[in-house]
């Protein structure tokens, strides 16, 4: 891919068009600014460039653009493999593109440029025309703080397996290493799940054993199972349970009533025994022993008294006599209903005893069903348990494979390795030819989802002007490779901002030699200064045919229409798309 040219709909705009080798769009501040103070939004809309070829190239929607830039249509010439493509994308409809006069969704445009550009049909998960394209455009402000960071909160992995992609480095390694991971990382929240588990939890810990509980409910199933299929439902169950409660009440009450008349018999028998006949002789011989003489009218007296007290006894014997066989006949009925009800009692009692009714029986089910439900949960947990544990040691056996895998393609791939070494150093050697540098790739057999460790090195890398340096040559490592058909790169002026003049002076003698023997395509936005900072390193052929013969379109703060749109927008468009892996 080469870029063309990018214009507007209005007419404020100044287009741009693109050339083979090097292409510069110059920023002049007329108005005083501090030094790198990395204000292009708000200011003549240098870095704005960038953001729309992203804009043309498919990014996720701009809110920014929908709001401060109504009814703006963003037009993209660019050419794939000689072939020509115009891409318009409207600020009001960013869901959809107009490719070569052909309307066309936003996603499948996506898709489109994956497969022209970057020879990808199926990408990976994590591969996006986004993260592709973004490691030949870096386009955010946090892209320029490290060598490695093209899009804004990418992870690792992603980094790693979109720039092995581009550097033709074995990217199914990488891949197969994060599916194990994943793997791996479900396998733990298995385990994580089996110690929350109240039931499968005290068999995890140790406190049951699963076996010992898993015979005893087999036998506790085995019991009950035998006791339902033997069980007898009666439909009158509780009728006749009523029927029983009440002949036991019943005869319960004619035993009492049975005593109180056994004891009422009792009673009048002993009365017939304490029922003495008084005779007139013995009365008199109580008197005579007494020694007291009685007189005859006195006998007399005794006699009529003792003839009434036999009358009165017989009188009371006789009624006594009645009362008992009343009772006597009563109690024999009492005996006969007693004998009854308890004949009754023991059928009810024998048939209930051989049936039961259907809530028992409903209650018995559900004791058989919640024992089980149960015994599953065990057999489940000792099946999940030992399929973690295969798993696990699975997994460890398959790292261990993968890393051998990794070393031994490592060493096979020696040749091509090498010759990305070769690439970063042999130009970073040009920027600091007494720095160590160098590019490495080894493989990480730690337990994570990165395959390798990939890095590129400067010495003193961490001053600002060596790591714009490394992020450049790692670039143009990138772009070397040749891995798609990406055949030019972009660079924000915040690349420059903290390099040596000699540095940016080096750096656009690399870009020219690299375009001119690549037929490649470099194009970068620039301040005045940083140019005119290395301008006397050059003779003045050098420096206007390396730079002022580049130079595409100047943009001056003096003005709106000498802006990039030809008015005055704030617009912050740092980091307001959707981070990585959203654009498809």
């Amino acid at each position: 891919m080469k870029l063309l040219s990018l214009s507007a709909n209005k007419t404020s705009f100044h287009p741009i068009t693109f050339k083979n080798g090097v292409n510069i769009i110059v920023g002049r501040q007329v108005a005083p600014h501090s030094q790198n103070d990395g204000n292009t939004y708000n200011g003549v809309g240098k870095s704005l460039v960038i953001h729309l070829i992203h804009f043309c190239l498919g990014s996720n929607a701009i809110e920014t653009f929908s709001t401060k830039l109504p009814d703006w249509e963003f037009t993209l010439r660019y050419e794939v493999r000689n072939e020509e493509y115009i891409a318009t994308r409207s600020t009001n409809s960013q869901n959809k593109i107009i490719l070569n006069d052909k309307e066309i969704t936003l996603n499948n445009y996506r898709k489109k440029l994956l497969q022209v550009v970057f020879d990808l049909t199926e990408p990976p998960k994590n591969m996006t025309m986004n993260t592709l394209f973004s490691r030949f455009a870096r386009r955010y402000r946090s892209c320029y703080t490290k060598y490695d960071t093209f899009t804004p909160k990418e992870s690792d992995y992603s980094k790693l397996l979109n720039n092995s992609y581009l550097l033709n480095l074995d990217t199914d390694l990488i891949i197969q290493k994060k599916e194990l991971r994943e793997k791996q990382t479900a396998a733990k929240d298995t385990e994580k799940a089996i110690k929350k588990d109240p039931i499968f939890r005290q068999y995890y810990l140790g406190k049951n054993d699963a076996e010992i509980d898993e015979a005893d409910l087999q036998y506790r199933i085995q019991q009950l199972e035998k006791e339902i299929s033997e069980f007898k439902i009666s439909s009158n169950y509780h009728e006749l349970e009523a029927e029983a409660n009440e002949k036991s009440y019943k005869k319960k009450d004619l035993e009492n009533k049975r005593v109180l008349i056994t004891d009422y018999i009792k009673n009048i028998e002993v009365a017939f025994q304490e029922t003495a006949e008084v005779k007139q002789e013995k009365v008199l011989k109580i008197y005579e022993e007494a020694q007291i003489e009685i007189p005859d009218m006195v006998k007399k007296n005794i006699e009529n008294v003792l003839q009434f007290h036999k009358e009165m006894i017989n009188s009371r014997n006789t009624r006594l006599r009645k009362e008992l066989a009343k009772h006597k006949q009563e109690l024999m009925s009492i005996d006969e209903e007693i004998v009854l009800l308890g004949q009754r009692m023991d059928e009810l009692l024998d048939y209930l005893n051989s049936y039961g009714a259907l809530e028992e029986y409903t209650a018995l089910t559900k004791q058989l069903s919640g024992l089980k439900n149960e015994l599953n949960r065990i057999a489940e947990y000792q099946r999940i348990l030992k399929t973690y544990r295969d798993l696990e040691l699975d997994i460890k056996q398959k790292f261990i494979e993968q890393d051998r895998d990794a070393e031994a393609y490592i060493e096979t791939d020696t040749e091509h390795i090498t010759k990305l070494r070769n690439l970063f150093w042999s130009n970073s050697k040009r920027f600091y030819p007494k720095k160590k540098s160098g590019f490495t790739l080894k493989n990480n057999s730690g337990q994570n989802m990165l395959r390798f460790s990939m890095d590129a090195r400067i010495e003193d890398d961490s001053s600002d002007g060596v790591n714009e340096v490394r992020m450049f040559c790692f670039d143009l490592m990138i772009l070397l490779c040749k891995k798609s058909s990406m055949r030019c790169m972009l660079h924000d002026s915040r690349l420059f901002a903290n390099m040596d003049p000699r540095q940016r002076e080096t750096l656009f003698r690399i870009v020219t030699e690299v375009c001119s023997n690549n037929e490649f395509q470099y194009i970068c936005t620039i301040n005045e200064d940083a140019l005119q900072s290395f301008e006397t390193l050059m003779s003045k052929e050098e420096y206007q045919e390396l730079i002022l013969d580049n130079v595409r379109l100047e943009l001056n703060d003096d003005a709106p229409e000498s802006k990039l749109l030809g008015l005055q927008v704030d617009m912050d468009l740092e980091d307001k798309e959707k981070a990585t892996g959203d654009m498809n």
